[in-house]
């Protein structure tokens, strides 16, 4: 049984560790792919689940300034309905303060759904940076069986190119203790 060990990304091989005929071992390190874009993309990732979290602190501090908002036109709005009935302001007060009361609602409506937006864009972030964390790992193409290398088409300073198939860099026997061998013989030949 032979297994094709290929690589899922793009890069330049850094460095080779095996070569034909070597024996490896499930997990051993074969070959590592110049990881340093896919670092670069996952500290890009951290610091845009960083730039939500702030993002979402204020948003969640402009939720606090509107629900105070919200309070300050309820008892301006209450204050001047009690004086309207008492005859004291005109009607027209009155529709003002209760205008002011229903911004501030909408206020902090439209400023709880800023924070649920933010949470839903760290949550965006937080599933990119696993992908990217992902990409990182892959950097790394180990052995999934024990084996025996038998051909190797990679070398350092290569450039992989992984499009929509994985371009095989090792091919590795699994028991070569156990070889069938399956030839044609012609009849006349077996008496020698």
């Amino acid at each position: 049984m032979t297994v094709d060990v290929g690589s899922q990304i793009s890069g330049l091989i850094r460095e080779v560790y095996v070569d034909f005929n070597d024996e490896v071992r499930r997990g051993q390190v074969l070959a590592v792919i110049d990881p340093q874009t896919y670092e670069s993309r996952v500290a890009q990732g951290r610091a845009e689940i960083e730039a939500g979290t702030a993002a979402l602190a204020t948003s969640e501090a402009n939720v606090r300034e509107a629900e105070a908002r919200l309070e300050v036109a309820r008892a301006d709005y209450n204050r001047k309905r009690t004086l309207v009935e008492q005859n004291i302001y005109a009607p027209s007060v009155l529709e003002q303060a209760e205008a002011t009361y229903k911004q501030a609602q909408a206020a902090v409506a439209s400023a709880k759904a800023q924070v649920a937006q933010q949470r839903a864009r760290i949550g965006q972030s937080r599933a990119a940076l696993q992908a990217q964390q992902v990409d990182l790992s892959r950097t790394t193409i180990t052995s999934p069986i024990d084996g025996v290398v038998v051909d190797r088409q990679v070398e350092p300073g290569q450039t992989v190119a992984a499009s929509l198939q994985a371009p095989v860099l090792f091919k590795i026997a699994q028991d070569l203790s156990k070889v069938e061998v399956k030839i044609s013989v012609d009849e006349a030949d077996i008496g020698q």
